[in-house]
């Protein structure tokens, strides 16, 4: 009995969790209210209240959402290819897709461009993306991929670039397929200048074949 007390407690949160994603993203973090989320879920403001007792609460479990999205994208490309560089590369095109077709992230750009409490936290947006992506850097550097005139600032500009730049054309309603080629373009421009001279390897610029 107690096992199914907390199946439906857990089926409950995945509901409110699922709910707000879709509340933030589609409504964003300022209008949507945790009536809203509740309706939405079908689930009781009560029971809300009991798993989340405020909005920002709701928020971080949808922005944990977002990073367990982006750990999962890295770890897979790093299983099945061995260029840092190529990984950072298709983890920018799996961000073009995720900003337009998944609540979480969507919703975890809404988030930080709305929340107004302070300083960046480390769940918002831009440092989890910018930061992990930045330890691919770190990885490249380490296995020799980077050319050595290359600067780390210079090279984390570049993914800062990429990123911002995704970011505002999913805001502005460019379509994926115009966004990827927009990618595709950028990378093929500056990898010449990111790669190291004694690297043999072939790093493809446009999206990975799914």
């Amino acid at each position: 009995m107690m096992m199914a007390k907390q199946q439906r407690s857990e089926r409950t949160v995945e509901r409110l969790v699922g709910a707000a994603a879709e509340e933030f993203a589609a409504n964003g973090f300022a209008k949507a209210t945790l009536a809203d989320v509740s309706r939405s879920a079908g689930v009781t403001k009560g029971a809300l209240f009991f798993h989340f007792a405020t909005k920002d609460e709701l928020a971080e479990a949808v922005q944990l959402r977002g990073q367990d999205l982006l750990e999962t994208a890295v770890e897979e490309r790093r299983e099945a290819e061995p260029s840092c560089l190529q990984v950072l590369i298709d983890v920018t095109h799996h961000l073009n897709a995720l900003l337009r077709e998944d609540p979480f992230i969507r919703a975890g750009v809404r988030i930080t461009r709305e929340r107004t409490n302070g300083k960046p936290q480390p769940l918002d947006f831009y440092p989890l993306w910018l930061g992990r992506l930045g330890r691919l850097l770190e990885h490249a550097r380490r296995n020799g991929e980077l050319g050595r005139s290359v600067a780390d600032v210079s090279a984390h500009t570049l993914v800062t670039a990429a990123v911002s730049g995704l970011e505002a054309l999913a805001w502005m309603g460019v379509g994926r397929s115009e966004a990827e080629k927009w990618l595709s373009h950028l990378w093929e421009l500056v990898l010449p200048l990111l790669i190291s001279e004694d690297s043999d390897v072939k790093i493809r610029t446009g999206a990975p074949v799914e």
